[in-house]
């Protein structure tokens, strides 16, 4: 945040001087990298249904089971391939949203006290406790602060007066009410996402040829 802007709004409403302080303009760019965050619930589902699909595939090959196995595959695969197509087309669909909603690329400014971190954009005021985070998270350009029903506060990291680290040590003094007292690092959860769908997406496609193999060869 520029020091000038930040004293500006501190001697406007009586506050004390921010710890750390933040301001950006969420470009495309750093819209898509806050995103990568929405690719954290994909990656773990991905990952899961991988081993479920892996391992029900081999008991329901040995057992004779194909017919399980080639539908289980198929619509699996295919459900799974759209959650991976929502989420991806629902990050596009957020940034052009936001240029319309905003009428431009929104800049952010953010102030971290002692016992609040204050936001201001486009004249508005918001503050919010420390007590309602809920998770941490980062990305490669952002330290991202969980409020619940995917809200986030975002704190760009190049833009911060102090390093990356020392914030994120501050931030989790400061609330020790969250479970697990560190950052979750979304960075590349994308790419992680897509190779497990991709993963998956082979092994039931493995089940579901060799179910209709043996099916075969039992008919015949």
């Amino acid at each position: 945040m520029n020091e000038t802007s930040v004293n500006i709004n501190m001697e406007n409403e009586g506050l004390k001087r921010p710890f750390y302080s933040s301001r950006f303009m969420l470009t495309k760019k750093l819209f898509y990298d806050f995103s990568s965050v929405s690719y954290h619930s994909a990656k773990k589902i991905f990952s899961t249904f991988f081993c479920l699909i892996a391992c029900l595939s081999s008991v329901n090959l040995y057992f004779g089971n194909y017919d399980q196995v080639i539908n289980c595959g198929a619509w699996i695969s295919l459900l799974m391939a759209l959650l991976y197509i929502v989420t991806n087309r629902s990050t596009k669909i957020g940034y052009k949203r936001m240029l319309l909603s905003e009428g431009k690329e929104p800049s952010f400014d953010y102030a971290l006290f002692d016992d609040r971190i204050v936001s201001y954009h486009e004249g508005l005021k918001r503050e919010y406790f420390y007590h309602q985070i809920t998770r941490f998270f980062e990305t490669k350009n952002f330290i991202l602060l969980h409020l619940g029903h995917h809200m986030y506060i975002t704190v760009e990291k190049n833009s911060l007066n102090a390093s990356a680290e020392e914030v994120k040590a501050f931030l989790i003094s400061r609330y020790t009410l969250v479970k697990k007292k560190k950052f979750i690092n979304c960075a590349n959860d994308k790419k992680w996402a897509l190779i497990f769908l991709i993963a998956l997406i082979a092994v039931s496609a493995v089940g579901v040829v060799t179910g209709l193999v043996l099916k075969a060869r039992l008919i015949l």
